[in-house]
């Protein structure tokens, strides 16, 4: 079980997240309101849940506030996505639902869509993924996707996230993501290791 406040406390000075072209950093106002123009893009939005209203289209400063107290609760962390030494956002990665006494959070990434097809993506979320294994002390990250989002699928897999498959309820009931048509990843820490 990880100790929320040692983590807190040690945030600061565990970021930026580099990897060899990209910079993961805390989201400023000045980020969100810039990563709003992306939001309004419907291609980079189609497979987001919720996507204006997460993302900050109509109110990036509203988005700002709710970020910044996902931050201080360590409910969620949402880091903005650069390229090294570059001051404009080209992209969002978090871990959203983040359960520090469970050891466990949700996987989630966006880029603006001239950013896509480089593999920026797989490397901002294998950089993630490492950073909650090795410093938010996390036991399991999971990932929703659209069956039809293939890209996004494809960088699941890279980061070596392996298909949940489970069981209807019984009696033809599914499950609202198979309804929606959403399916779920999961890495464990145990699996990360053995990989890296």
């Amino acid at each position: 079980m990880a100790d929320k406040e040692r983590i807190a406390g040690s945030l600061p000075n565990w970021l930026p997240i580099v990897t060899k072209r990209l910079e993961l950093r805390i989201l400023t106002n000045e980020d969100i309101r810039n990563w709003s123009r992306s939001a309004a893009d419907s291609e980079v939005t189609r497979y987001l849940a919720s996507a204006g209203r997460t993302f900050g289209v109509d109110n990036p400063d509203r988005v700002y506030r709710q970020i910044e107290e996902a931050y201080r609760s360590l409910s969620a962390l949402h880091l903005g996505v650069f390229l090294h030494g570059g001051e404009e956002i080209v992209g969002l990665c978090s871990f959203q639902r983040w359960d520090a006494r469970g050891g466990k959070a949700e996987l989630g990434f966006a880029l603006s869509q001239e950013f896509w097809g480089q593999g920026y993506a797989t490397e901002a979320a294998a950089a993630l993924a490492e950073f909650g294994f090795g410093h938010l002390e996390l036991e399991r990250i999971q990932a929703r996707c659209f069956v039809k989002n293939g890209a996004s699928l494809r960088v699941l897999e890279k980061i070596g996230m392996e298909r949940q498959h489970r069981p209807e309820f019984g009696f033809g009931v599914k499950r609202r993501d198979d309804e929606l048509g959403v399916v779920v990843y999961m890495l464990t820490r145990e699996k990360w290791n053995q990989q890296t």
